[in-house]
């Protein structure tokens, strides 16, 4: 079957399991998909493709484009991040959106839409809430362990267009899914779901059915749910009785399933508290009221794993490299912000920051050293216009060949008395320093 709009150009901002599952499948379907992920995931997918392993599709290769940015336009900007990087995914996501295009949400939480509407027209906004069991493992393989259905619509009633196309898509794509008129009502239903285990499975290290298992527990769950249902009454949605009183039995293959807050945990990264459970405490708080068992889940999560879920600055690294003749290597970037810039980027979860500078030297100009020493630390919340990244700076010296690679339109040594007049980020800065060490 051919879709009416198998020209769509499809991007998945936030690839992590959720959205490389989704975003290989409507590729395999014949869509111009591209997905935007990062670290060891993105290496594994540039380098072998993209592989899910389902319990209901089997095995799937997927020759599929991945990047860490975004270039050009398109047509639908699905967004898979967890809540606290909705905002950097919709700056991201701002000026590489068609005239005619518009975005999904494929998130959990009922807060996101007032963050993207931020940035795009609300009749262009797509909800979605999801139930599937998927993870990452190794990077490159998604498995796809549980369910798989997709409820939607428009966050105004004037995108009945986008909905539209977005049935077309999914139809070609094979996907379980289906259209509803008050999508906001299911987006809470689906956080009820959230509230009760995976805040709880993130505390007590649990599984899904070892927790419903235990009277105590299930009880905890069942009165977290109330507050959500109560929660869910001050934005005007009323959740049927039957339905919340059901939600804890939600757990049909998932009696081995870890959360996606415990599996966040357990890799070391920022889980989604405060998306699931902070609507809660709040709407609460904002009527005079309070949800103690949610309150007290959420203090106990923070004392355990850290004093706050916040998103904290991104670490990055950067690479001084000088020659024989006193030149400075410079790259030309291909992306915003533009202008010269040393060679460097981001470091990956378990790696140090130096064999992370010594990466991105060797991806962004195929230069390979073996010592480099460290300049400084560059920090100010401004440095870079795309978001608060803190950089580790070293410098090396170096002769021999080079090429401009990765984000680099092209690179060149440049006399210290001769640097280019646009030099990106706080680079400019970083090289006086590097300038003033020598003397």
């Amino acid at each position: 079957m051919v879709s009416l709009f198998s020209n769509k150009k499809i991007v998945v901002v936030g690839a992590g399991a959720i959205g490389s599952f989704y975003g290989g499948l409507l590729k395999e379907a014949g869509f111009d998909v591209t997905l935007i992920c990062r670290g060891k995931h993105l290496e594994a997918i540039k380098r072998n493709g993209l592989k899910i392993k389902s319990f209901k599709l089997g095995e799937k290769d997927i020759d599929i484009k991945a990047s860490d940015k975004l270039d050009g336009k398109y047509d639908i900007g699905i967004i898979s991040v967890k809540s606290q990087d909705t905002e950097t995914a919709c700056l991201m996501l701002q000026n590489h959106l068609s005239d005619d295009g518009f975005v999904v949400s494929f998130q959990n939480g009922v807060d996101n839409k007032e963050i993207i509407k931020r940035y795009f027209p609300e009749n262009k906004i797509l909800l979605a809430t999801l139930f599937v069991g998927l993870h990452i493992d190794p990077p490159g393989v998604v498995n796809h362990s549980a369910a798989g259905n997709i409820t939607f619509g428009a966050a105004t009633a004037d995108g009945k267009k986008y909905i539209d196309v977005l049935e077309e898509i999914f139809k070609v794509a094979g996907f379980e899914y289906k259209i509803d008129d008050n999508i906001e009502k299911v987006l809470w239903k689906k956080l009820l779901w959230n509230i009760a285990f995976n805040p709880l499975s993130a505390l007590l290290e649990s599984t899904c059915g070892k927790m419903v298992a235990d009277p105590q527990i299930k009880d905890l769950m069942n009165r977290m749910v109330l507050e959500g249902v109560k929660a869910a009454s001050f934005d005007g949605v009323k959740i049927e009785k039957e339905y919340y009183e059901n939600v804890i039995n939600m757990t049909k293959n998932l009696e081995n399933y870890k959360t996606s807050m415990l599996q966040d945990i357990e890799k070391g990264k920022n889980p989604e508290v405060d998306g699931i459970l902070m609507p809660i405490i709040r709407r609460h708080s904002e009527h005079g009221k309070e949800a103690p068992y949610c309150d007290t889940v959420y203090r106990a999560l923070k004392f355990k794993y850290g004093s706050k879920f916040i998103y904290t600055p991104k670490l990055t690294v950067d690479v001084i490299v000088e020659n024989s003749k006193g030149e400075i290597l410079l790259i030309e970037r291909k992306n915003p912000p533009y202008g010269w810039a040393l060679p460097g980027g981001f470091v990956d979860y378990g790696e140090r920051v130096e064999d992370a500078a010594k990466r991105e030297l060797l991806e962004e100009t195929s230069i390979t050293v073996d010592e480099i020493k460290l300049l400084g630390v560059y920090s100010d919340p401004k440095r870079d216009p795309r978001g608060h990244t803190v950089s580790v700076v070293y410098y090396t010296k170096f002769d021999g060949g080079f090429k401009a690679g990765d984000d680099a339109k092209s690179a060149k040594f440049f006399p210290k008395d001769k640097l280019p007049s646009l030099i990106a980020f706080d680079h400019g800065e970083i090289l006086n320093d590097y300038l003033a060490l020598e003397k």
